[in-house]
């Protein structure tokens, strides 16, 4: 009897950390998501849609490098509000962001997902750039609290 226990309890032990990475494996894939569901938002210029994958107090900072790659860049934030206003009132034609090989990294009800992306109007190349969303796990899943962009001009620089 005592070695069954002994197995049981070793057995739980070494379950329990192939556990917890398969409910961080299932986090990282639910935070990666958020960015793709945003851009669909964006390109259907859903204000809503937009809104409802941030937090109530969720931000978004604009960091606009100069076309020339001189100076200082500007610095622009807005609320979840007016970054979903400001896209839905777009009179440009289709906005077509991308995000292609996004890095996350998740610390319990926190979640970081980044990389770079490229930003079309329509078919014409707007600009690219570095995305990096802070998402918060909430009742109704992950949120984005805080999203800072970099708008890059020179963008055949980058790697």
């Amino acid at each position: 009897m005592k070695k069954f226990a002994l197995y049981l309890v070793f057995s739980l032990l070494l379950s329990v950390p192939a556990f917890a990475q398969s409910a961080k494996s299932k986090d990282s894939k639910t935070a990666s998501e958020i960015p793709g569901k945003l851009f669909a938002a964006m390109k259907e210029k859903n204000a809503e849609a937009i809104r409802a994958l941030f937090t109530p107090e969720g931000q978004l900072v604009a960091i606009d490098k100069p076309r020339t790659g001189d100076g200082l860049s500007k610095t622009r934030v807005f609320t979840a509000d007016a970054f979903s206003k400001l896209i839905a009132d777009s009179k440009a034609s289709e906005l077509i962001e991308k995000m292609d090989k996004i890095k996350v990294e998740v610390f319990g009800d926190m979640a970081l997902v980044y990389g770079r992306y490229t930003f079309h109007v329509g078919e014409k190349f707007s600009h690219c750039g570095t995305n990096s969303f802070h998402l918060v796990r909430t009742i109704d899943g992950w949120k984005i609290a805080n999203a800072a962009s970099t708008l890059e001009f020179a963008c055949g620089q980058k790697p």
